[in-house]
Parts: structure tokens; C-alpha cells; sequence
């Protein structure tokens, strides 16, 4: 089975189409969760990498994750997102 895509700002899995994100003629796009990109712009356009990161862990957390664990995944995937990449 195929590793289903992730929202290429915050990481988060994108298993279901009803976490898609949605574009400006309303389709959906499998790029972005619905948290991030609705209607084809990003929720929070100034969102900084940083933050994103701080949210990831805190999510993470709340999911029963250890605080390291969650630090380590967030610090490697985030900052390699087509929203973050340099």
C-alpha cells in the first residue's frame, strides 16, 4: 500500500479526503490539509516555520507522543515541506 501524502506545510498525514485542502475553484488538492489551504491560499499567511513546528509538537503531544519524539519528527519533516524548502 502506498504512503498516503502529507499537507506539504504541516505534515500532518493525509489519509482522508476530508482533511484535504481546497482550491480556489473549490476542488480539492491532496498538497495541503484543510487547516493550512482553503480556497487556495494558505489559512494563516503569516505563519512562520517555527511556529508550525511548535504546533506540530503540541498536536503531537496531545496524541500521547513524548515531547522528544515529537521535537525530532517535527525538526526533520517540516523544514523539507514544499511550503518551508529554501
Amino acid at each position: 500500500m502506498p504512503t498516503p501524502p502529507i499537507c506539504q506545510s504541516c505534515g500532518m498525514p493525509l489519509h482522508e479526503e476530508k482533511n484535504w485542502g481546497t482550491n480556489a475553484d473549490n476542488s480539492t488538492t491532496t498538497e495541503f490539509c484543510k487547516f493550512c489551504f482553503q480556497n487556495g491560499k494558505f489559512t494563516d499567511q503569516n505563519l512562520t516555520m517555527e511556529k508550525i513546528i511548535e504546533n506540530s509538537i503540541t498536536m503531537s503531544k496531545k496524541l500521547w507522543m513524548p515531547e522528544d519524539k515529537a521535537r525530532e519528527i517535527a525538526l526533520k519533516t517540516i523544514p523539507n515541506l514544499r511550503r518551508w524548502k529554501k
